[in-house]
């Protein structure tokens, strides 16, 4: 049996265990309040005063203020103490708006603000006896205190200085009728699991969109949509209407696609994608190995934090120069689906990896592989999302004004329906965050298929328009492994697949050392420097391969073109003809995803286009 990951959406969410940090500035009484409020709502107290690592306290001992380097792995440390909690008060500073929206990220987050005058704090400061922070820390923390705006409604603001009796029963009332979450909503919001945007609903929205792009008076544009590999994401019909209508009211327009690591998209490219009304030749070009500019880098530690010491290596951010040039605005447009590098696809990551360079790429990919592929698809929280996200934050945000239009769309037995359309702007505290979020929830509920019990057999169609490579192909692997039972059958069909990887050297990579499983691709990059060097490769095999569990057989037509059986059998795979197991299966390119079975009657479950959402178990996708 099979169904939609769907849930009742009327009503509040009931409210989970409390996650409650205690924040204000040194001396206001973090501890003594947390520790007392935790008591009294019978739950766990957690310092984070106990989570810098050894160089930050040094630093605080001998009367240095910390910088954002130094905050940034403890802050991440600190979110991950809340996510592992099933509830808890941790005391935490949290004195700016980027490091409260950092620790928002851990989700249903509320704040209780112990609000104290410089001398008092500066008087309790002194006479605690053995604390690294001493009373000359006072000073430099209410000068970077940023007190809680307007739409931080998740903010309970309590004066430290009374009784501690009544300074509790303060914060338990404040609590008691406070929402986790700021008061941040996407800029447009249309969208449901029954919802079907038509086309001419779809041209007032983006007409809409305009009209607020011209009344901020911005005149230089440029659209970031994705390349032909996503097809059905109405992506092209989008960056089509934006186009037309920018240039008809004298904007200077620029197309920009997010290609990553793919190859540039070609004149059948742009006319799948864009309808013949975009040619190739009117594309800016991105080059993941050339022509970016380094923003910044994310520390080993922040980065051993999230994958949970799974993997501790800096990550370079490198971005393409050419949103830089003078660009007023960047519209980012993209669908939001379950994606197996970062869990759900787009927003910044249509940036930070579709725009990025070979250093970002390769390592956020290998941060995905660390953390196990399985445990990131369909959810909007993961390591390479939090690593993608604070790239995104932190170096680009500052630099460009971006818009995000996000698009969730449905296979219903082989037509591609519109469920949702999501505006917002800027990073992931910001209206955009918010747009992705609710993309993300109505993608879980919309692109995620629970199956019980496993399948036996599977059969995907890769369609030729956006399939050429088993780099891109393999979302047949990456989408279904979840629903496949040990010992099962993955059959790709695969009539467009000439080559391994989109790039050259990458695809010489793959036909050096085939999808091996995780021990057998880690060995690899010990003994070669060349995959050592291209991790992003590296964290491909592991993802291409069904770790033993599972057949793999690819099917392709090496009489057209496609590669040959010696070429898919040295990578690891099972071989089979194309035209052969088409006529088997008795399925076409025209044939919609469900239950089937072949001419000996044996069953299978086909699926049309893999890129299009995730099947899994109930207790896979739990786990």
């Amino acid at each position: 049996m099979t169904q939609r990951a769907r849930s009742d959406s009327s009503g509040e969410a009931p409210r989970g265990p409390h996650r409650v940090v205690v924040m204000g500035v040194a001396g206001s009484g973090k501890t003594t309040v947390g520790e007392a409020l935790a008591d009294r709502l019978a739950t766990t107290f957690i310092d984070a005063d106990q989570l810098h690592p050894a160089a930050n306290v040094a630093k605080m001992t001998a009367g240095q203020p910390l910088d954002d380097s130094d905050r940034w792995p403890w802050l991440a440390a600190v979110r991950q103490a809340l996510r592992g909690s099933e509830g808890a008060v941790i005391a935490c500073s949290a004195l700016t708006r980027r490091y409260r929206d950092m620790l928002r990220g851990a989700g249903g987050v509320t704040f209780v603000h112990l609000d104290i005058d410089r001398e008092t704090a500066r008087m309790r400061a002194t006479s605690r006896q053995g604390h690294f922070m001493g009373a000359g820390m006072v000073d430099s923390q209410f000068a970077l205190l940023e007190p809680p705006m307007p739409d931080e409604t998740d903010i309970v603001i309590v004066s430290s200085t009374g009784h501690l009796d009544d300074v509790i029963d303060a914060a338990v009332h404040g609590l008691d009728v406070t929402r986790p979450g700021a008061a941040v909503s996407p800029f447009s919001s249309d969208g449901g699991v029954d919802r079907e945007i038509s086309d001419p609903e779809l041209a007032a929205h983006v007409a809409a969109l305009v009209a607020e792009i011209r009344g901020r008076g911005y005149r230089r544009v440029l659209l970031v949509p994705p390349d032909q590999t996503r097809l059905h994401s109405r992506a092209g019909l989008i960056t089509v209407l934006l186009r037309d209508e920018l240039l008809q009211s004298g904007c200077d327009v620029g197309v920009l696609p997010a290609l990553g690591t793919h190859a540039a998209m070609n004149d059948d490219d742009a006319t799948a994608l864009f309808g013949g009304r975009i040619a190739a030749t009117d594309l800016m070009v991105h080059d993941w190995r050339h022509g970016l500019r380094h923003l910044g880098t994310i520390s080993a530690d922040e980065v051993g934090v999230v994958t949970e010491g799974r993997y501790h290596e800096a990550i370079d951010v490198a971005i393409d120069d050419q949103i830089f040039d003078g660009w007023e605005l960047i519209v980012s447009v993209g669908q939001v689906v379950p994606h197996e590098v970062i869990g759900m696809a787009n927003f910044t990551k249509n940036l930070v990896i579709g725009l990025g360079g070979a250093p970002t790429i390769h390592r956020t990919h290998f941060v995905g592989a660390a953390a196990g592929m399985e445990s990131i698809m369909g959810r909007a929280t993961s390591a390479v999302r939090d690593v993608v996200d604070a790239a995104f934050d932190r170096f680009v945000a500052p630099l460009v004004s971006v818009l995000w239009v996000l698009t969730v769309v449905e296979d219903v037995g082989g037509a591609m329906t519109l469920r949702g359309l999501f505006v917002g702007e800027g990073g992931s505290g910001a209206s955009g965050g918010a747009a992705f979020q609710a993309a993300a929830a109505l993608a879980q509920r919309t692109n995620i298929e629970v199956v019980d019990p496993p399948f036996s057999r599977v059969a995907c169609w890769l369609d030729p328009t956006e399939f050429h490579s088993t780099w891109l192909g393999n979302k047949a692997v990456y989408r279904t492994r979840m629903a496949i039972a040990d010992g099962g059958e993955l059959i790709v069909l695969a009539p467009g697949v000439r080559r391994f990887g989109e790039d050259e050297h990458i695809d010489l990579l793959i036909r050096r050392h085939g999808y091996r499983d995780t021990p057998g691709t880690l060995a690899a990059i010990s003994d070669d420097p060349e995959l050592a060097a291209n991790l992003g490769a590296a964290a491909h095999l592991i993802h291409g391969s069904s770790e033993g569990r599972f057949r793999i057989v690819y099917c392709t037509d090496p009489d057209a073109g496609g590669l040959t059986r010696n070429e898919i059998e040295s990578v690891g795979y099972t071989w089979r003809s194309l035209r052969v197991e088409l006529d088997s299966l008795a399925i076409g390119p025209s044939t919609p995803s469900g239950p089937r079975a072949d001419l000996d009657g044996r069953p299978f479950h086909f699926v049309a286009n893999p890129a299009m959402g995730l099947w899994s178990t109930t207790d896979r996708f739990s786990h």
